[in-house]
């Protein structure tokens, strides 16, 4: 959370459930950044090692790879909190306070179903992995269930900031 004025404004208005999974979130979304942070590194390195020294690393496609799995997983659900996703407004301008409204439940209610899924298919995903004992293929050769845990975990924040917003959104109409 930046320091701007805008910023605590809007999150001093944000009803108590989303208040309460702010830091949470947003340590994800710091996850995210130092993971960036690191890929431009990696890829750095990887260049400097191809081009300079002319002895390229094997295994930092693989390992960028599976950090950029983990910075999308880590921070979606803090572009979610901010409202930083693609949106497209062309027919919602029009939309009265409760189209608004029922359109914001619909849209919180659809990213809780994609969370669900998504959090539900990744952990059949690593439970199989666990069980057959598979490793990633390449220069990187791990248990592929580990990979995979940061799709899981964002799913969960993700699902669970879905979650805080349907209910602050529902009382605060209850509350009007």
């Amino acid at each position: 959370m930046s320091g701007n004025a805008n910023d605590k404004e809007a999150a001093s208005a944000a009803p108590f459930t989303e208040r309460l999974l702010a830091p949470v979130v947003w340590a994800g979304g710091a996850i995210s950044t130092l993971l960036i942070l690191a890929a431009l590194g990696l890829t750095t390195y990887s260049v400097f090692m191809r081009y300079v020294i002319g002895r390229p690393p094997v295994w930092i496609d693989d390992l960028t790879g599976m950090l950029l799995v983990a910075l999308v997983m880590f921070g979606v659900a803090e572009a979610y909190r901010r409202g930083n996703h693609i949106s497209i407004d062309l027919l919602t301008e029009t939309l009265t306070h409760r189209g608004d409204i029922l359109r914001w439940i619909w849209s919180d209610l659809c990213v809780l179903a994609f969370s669900v899924v998504l959090g539900l298919s990744t952990w059949e995903a690593i439970e199989f992995a666990h069980s057959f004992g598979s490793f990633t293929s390449g220069a990187i050769e791990i248990q592929s269930w580990i990979p995979q845990v940061p799709m899981l975990v964002g799913a969960i924040l993700l699902g669970l900031f879905a979650i805080a917003r349907l209910i602050g959104r529902v009382l605060k109409e209850l509350r009007r």
